[in-house]
């Protein structure tokens, strides 16, 4: 038997544990330990997000190239799926605005709504700001704003002439 041609040895040892050997790969003084692999069961189907010790996510969203000059490419980009607080927003565009009144919000939006939610950001994102500049924006003192239940939805609202924008990519601290 070349040494390309491994094969597993399973044998069952008791009903709790099933016992795996490599046979015929090594030499017979260099085969370890046999790996016991004990029965076991998960209780839960799903995730309960409040187990993740890490309590911080990162929502990215881009319109690519040209398709960011065009308003019909602004919308919805995230649906929460669980309770969260919206904590830092970041911007950055590849190509800025040529008209001084291109910007954009970020709306936290309920139930049906368009274009008609909570706004998490105390001012607009000025789209017509330096290129390639990432920009902390800051966030809205109404705490309600900021705090998304399970299937709220957060959305790019642009505001103004975006003539020549390109590029725009958002990124969304939450924590939970």
């Amino acid at each position: 038997m070349s040494n390309h041609d491994l094969k597993f040895e399973e044998e069952k040892e008791t009903e709790e544990e099933l016992v795996i050997r490599p046979v015929g790969f090594l030499e017979q003084e260099e085969i370890q330990q046999p790996l016991i692999i004990p029965e076991h069961f998960h209780e839960a189907d799903k995730i309960d997000f409040r187990d993740i010790r890490k309590r911080k996510l990162y929502i990215h969203h881009t319109i690519y190239g040209a398709d960011a000059a065009s308003t019909g490419n602004y919308g919805v980009f995230w649906i929460a799926p669980f309770e969260c607080t919206v904590t830092e927003i970041r911007e950055v565009h590849e190509t800025a605005g040529t008209v001084a009144t291109a910007a954009l919000q970020i709306e936290k939006l309920t139930g049906t709504q368009l274009n008609a939610g909570g706004v998490t950001l105390n001012t607009a994102i000025e789209l017509d700001g330096t290129a390639r500049t990432v920009v902390t924006a800051t966030l809205t003192t109404t705490q309600a704003d900021l705090v998304l239940q399970r299937g709220n939805r957060l959305t790019m609202l642009d505001a103004g002439t975006l003539t020549d924008v390109n590029n725009v990519t958002v990124i969304v601290e939450i924590t939970f």
